[in-house]
């Protein structure tokens, strides 16, 4: 039996791949959640991750219904739909007016959505969005992303989670 090279990829696989430099967005300018959600939605959109923007933002106001999605100060958001057709991530900063529903008493400042296809081909994007799970709980790693301030910081900050 011959491995399908999408099936099982041969390396770790970083943040990075599932998180380009389009998708990530150090100043957020956006009024309320749901502006938050919808801008992030119709990047991946755009992109072709996702079919349908609305339905997807739906999805994702459901989940947050469910309770908090943050500790530390950084909300993981990460949902798994059949309007997704690949995995990817999205990377925003949340303006400082907008309040995000934290599990502890850490103000959210930066907010990851995860998304994740109905049918998983690729088992590195999940491995990809535990190890990242791990880094936010680590002091170091949250000092280096609130210090990290441009796209292009926060990419290669994003580079060297594997």
């Amino acid at each position: 039996m011959t491995s399908h090279p999408q099936t099982r990829p041969e390396t770790i696989t970083c943040l990075a791949d599932y998180l380009p430099r389009q998708r990530i967005h150090p100043y957020a300018r956006t009024e309320t959640t749901d502006e938050l959600l919808r801008t992030l939605t119709h990047g991946l959109h755009a992109e072709g991750t996702i079919s349908d923007p609305d339905t997807f933002t739906q999805t994702l106001h459901t989940r947050l219904a469910h309770g908090p999605t943050g500790f530390h100060g950084i909300a993981l958001l990460a949902a798994h739909s059949r309007t997704i057709t690949t995995p990817a991530a999205a990377f925003a900063r949340i303006p400082p007016n907008l309040t995000w529903p934290s599990a502890d008493d850490h103000t959210i400042h930066d907010i990851f959505l995860l998304t994740v296809p109905y049918r998983l081909i690729d088992t590195g994007c999940i491995q990809a969005y535990a190890v990242l799970a791990r880094h936010t709980a680590h002091p170091g790693f949250r000092r280096m992303l609130a210090a990290s301030r441009t796209t292009d910081e926060l990419y290669e900050l994003f580079r060297l989670i594997r």
